[in-house]
């Protein structure tokens, strides 16, 4: 039987933390609230006092944001599921940090997920804290300023450059990051969500099953059975329905 798991709320509003408390005690089993806080002030105390294994933390917390409690603690021993109500900038910038985020409202099966993938990380000896740095970076910056995304792997998080990624491949309910040196990271995110990351950065969804760099394209098959090679000697379609889209975007960047 899986232990225990040990959970703190930290949010400004108190019904906020009744809702998702009255969540994690009606349908998280194996899950115990173990304390909660309104403040970073109040929630440094308590982090420090109950030692718990997930810590729900709001972003927004005025006059405070969520992460300047983490900076407040050396070394922390938990996993970090930020809560956010849905703002497209701050949204985009946890997924480009690998974080697992609730948005609100909050629902009961996105909770139970996000525990779920607590518990996996948990048993690899994997803490979500490590990718902090680059959400409060993101969130610092026009929204353009970023350059790097966090890639979960079984040991921990790779830092990827977002000029090394040659092109992203569905596959099902999975997506295949394939880099310049040849290598690939294959990641437990669908292919739209990484669409919406990257649309704004240079990456073009051209098919269902692939959103490629533009910067990576070295040649453009036209006509039937239209195309492009990748740098990687990579022949990837274009469907029909995105083509003329996809060219008309290419004639705006590109003089063709």
């Amino acid at each position: 039987m899986d232990p225990v798991i040990k959970a703190v709320i930290v949010e400004d509003e108190q019904k906020n933390i009744d809702i998702l408390g009255n969540i994690l005690e009606k349908y998280c089993e194996g899950v115990q609230l173990v304390g909660s806080a309104t403040s970073v002030e109040e929630a440094e105390a308590l982090l420090e006092e109950v030692q718990p294994d997930v810590l729900f933390l709001d972003i927004e917390m005025p006059p405070h944001k969520g992460f300047e409690l983490l900076e407040k603690i050396e070394k922390p021993t938990f996993d970090v599921i930020f809560i956010t109500a849905y703002e497209e900038y701050a949204l985009k910038a946890i997924k480009f940090s690998a974080l697992d985020y609730l948005l609100k409202p909050i629902k009961v099966a996105e909770v139970k997920d996000a525990l779920d993938k607590v518990r996996e990380r948990r048993a690899k000896n994997i803490l979500s804290t490590a990718p902090t740095s680059y959400l409060k970076d993101y969130l610092k910056t026009s929204g353009s300023g970023l350059s790097k995304i966090v890639i979960p792997v079984n040991d921990g998080y790779n830092i990827i450059d977002m000029k090394d990624i040659v092109y992203c491949e569905a596959l099902d309910s999975y997506t295949k990051i394939k880099l310049t040196n040849g290598t690939h990271h294959v990641v437990s995110k669908s292919l739209k969500e990484y669409e919406e990351m990257l649309e704004d950065k240079g990456f073009y969804r051209v098919h269902k099953s692939y959103l490629i760099n533009v910067d990576h394209i070295v040649k453009i098959i036209k006509g039937v059975g239209a195309a492009v090679i990748m740098s990687d000697k990579q022949n990837i379609p274009i469907s029909n329905r995105k083509k003329n889209e996809f060219f008309d975007y290419l004639r705006a960047i590109m003089n063709i």
